[in-house]
């Protein structure tokens, strides 16, 4: 699933970054940019950043139960994953101890 995933990711990536390259509207772009100042620029990123953030917002309201979902299965996972490390780690202790007597 991840390989067919990264597969479509590459193909419209790759697809879009052309089209933005090749476009004349790029070039116009990249010089408008280059005669922007830091503050203007940094203003516009915090803008970017916090519209994401809202959005981010608004879809969890719209979507709370899978949210919640996800995020419980993360936690089990994670605490099998420990307990599992644990266990490991106490075996290989245990392994160190008898070869030492």
């Amino acid at each position: 699933m991840m390989r067919h995933t990264q597969t479509i990711l590459a193909k419209f990536c790759g697809r879009a970054y052309s089209t933005i390259a090749s476009s004349p509207l790029s070039s116009s772009v990249k010089n408008g940019w280059k005669e922007q100042d830091c503050l203007v620029l940094y203003v516009l990123f915090l803008g970017g950043f916090y519209t994401h953030g809202f959005k981010n917002v608004y879809k969890r309201r719209e979507h709370w139960h899978k949210v919640d979902r996800m995020r419980d299965e993360h936690i089990k996972r994670s605490k099998e994953l420990y307990h599992t490390s644990k266990r490991y780690h106490k075996a290989m202790m245990q392994a160190l101890k008898e070869r030492k007597i």
